[in-house]
């Protein structure tokens, strides 16, 4: 089975930060596709973010498939020194998540750290791949914490884990089947804090990845967009070849 991906990005800084600390890579030609949501301020989480997406889109996926996943490792691993030894030179904590997408025909890579998160969107189901790295997760994740609570917690915006925060980064990945028809979106908390995934899955309905995206932002926007916001819609098709018959 051949398959096709389709994506559209948008990001926006929101109604009401001044700064976009959020950054997005699309490679459909690799398929290959990240968003990182940076912190540590203006001076410092806009670049962390791109420092991370800077790795990822210099990374070579020409080689053999085995060595794909490996090699995107190794990047994130880069961009977490990179950042890591940035924050020792100027005194000050920067990181950034990161939550990534990778196809090669049906078998997909899904590699997180932090908040932002993967969706897989599947015959009107939406489900939600990556786990969020956060204090409330964890809490959650014991059971001392009902999920209903988690948005109203005071460290409700604490991670557990980011990149370029620790010496050592600690990711997490799920491998995963691609079926044709399958929309994946990869987002940041922007969009996840504000828009419910009832109207999230009911806006990846919509006929086109554009029109999805285009909507997404437009639906942050309305709901006070207090964050940065960025999306990616991805979505994963079958090549069908015409043939022409001869009389």
């Amino acid at each position: 089975m051949r398959l096709r991906y389709r994506s559209a990005m948008r990001s926006h800084t929101g109604n009401v930060r001044q700064v976009n600390e959020d950054s997005a890579l699309a490679r459909d030609d690799v398929a290959l596709w990240l968003v990182a949501d940076g912190m540590g301020g203006h001076a410092h989480g806009d670049w962390a973010s791109q420092t991370v997406a800077g790795h990822l889109a210099a990374v070579d996926l020409s080689g053999p498939v085995a060595e794909r996943g490996p090699a995107i490792v190794a990047a994130l691993k880069a961009g977490n020194a990179a950042i890591v030894e940035a924050a020792a030179r100027s005194g000050s904590q920067m990181g950034t998540t990161a939550v990534l997408l990778h196809l090669e025909g049906q078998d997909l890579l899904c590699l997180w750290v932090g908040d932002s998160r993967a969706y897989r969107f599947r015959r009107g189901g939406l489900v939600q791949l990556s786990r969020d790295h956060s204090v409330v997760q964890e809490l959650i994740d014991r059971g001392v914490l009902d999920a209903s609570e988690a948005e109203s917690h005071p460290m409700a915006h604490v991670l557990s884990r980011a990149v370029g925060t620790e010496a050592e980064l600690r990711t997490e990945a799920i491998h995963d089947q691609a079926m044709p028809g399958d929309q994946y979106l990869l987002c940041s908390d922007g969009l996840t804090k504000v828009v419910p995934e009832d109207v999230i899955a009911r806006l990846l309905r919509l006929p086109s990845v554009n029109a999805v995206a285009d909507r997404l932002i437009a639906e942050t926007l309305a709901r006070g967009a207090p964050d940065n916001v960025t999306v990616i819609v991805i979505s994963v098709e079958e090549v069908t070849e015409l043939m022409r018959i001869e009389p």
